[in-house]
């Protein structure tokens, strides 16, 4: 299953890419005293059942006129939402995220999950944990999904070094294919647009031939 690009969102946090234009302050959303916990909870389960059946219009319908999107910390205006488009789009398809949430909770007008997440990217640098992170939507007064942020599974705990091999496939791909490294990862971070996602399969199965290892296409 597909996560609104989160499997392309979780590669970049945790590849330490980072997101800046955030001002200091959030956007204003009221705890929606209204809207009850249910109901908060079935919107999002209504839209994302949408957006995963490929009915963007009628996810589209359960957002605010403009949906935002936030990295690690709720603060500032964060990122415009353009459902089905941005820039992870073709590699989020590419590498078939697959997620597993957990139940879901409401806290302040928030609804929020712990997911696990996996693809084909975290199996081609053979990562052994599964890599989880936090999902949390906000309300706007009349019960429309305003945005939602992406964060670490456990905010009070700090995270822990992933369990893979991607140092290996970095320091082989510096002495073996120097100048296609430099282009899937333009001043040292991944870049997800264009044909990087193939590409980086395509040396990422190199690096495992080289050492031994299976192929995953």
């Amino acid at each position: 299953m597909h996560a609104l690009g989160i499997t392309s969102v979780l590669t970049a946090i945790l590849l330490c890419a980072c997101h800046g234009g955030h001002s200091s302050s959030p956007r204003s959303h009221s705890k929606q005293a209204g809207v009850n916990r249910q109901s908060r909870v079935k919107t999002v389960q209504d839209f994302r059942a949408a957006r995963e059946a490929g009915d963007l219009e009628r996810a589209r319908s359960y957002l605010g006129d403009d949906p935002r999107v936030w990295y690690d910390a709720y603060a500032g205006e964060g990122m415009p939402w353009k459902l089905g488009a941005g820039r992870w789009k073709t590699w989020d398809t590419h590498f078939n995220g697959e997620s597993k949430f957990g139940p879901w909770h409401v806290e302040d007008g928030r609804v929020w999950a712990v997911v696990e997440e996996m693809n084909d990217y975290f199996r081609l640098i053979e990562r052994r944990d599964m890599p989880r992170y936090r999902i949390t939507y906000f309300n706007e007064e009349n019960g429309k999904i305003a945005g939602y942020m992406i964060s670490a599974a456990d905010p009070d705990s700090p995270g822990t070094p992933m369990i893979s091999r991607y140092d290996e496939f970095e320091a082989w791909a510096l002495a073996n294919a120097r100048q296609e490294w430099e282009y899937l990862r333009p001043g040292g971070r991944l870049d997800p647009t264009g044909d990087r996602a193939p590409r980086t399969r395509a040396l990422a199965n190199r690096w495992r031939a080289s050492v031994g290892l299976p192929p995953i296409e």
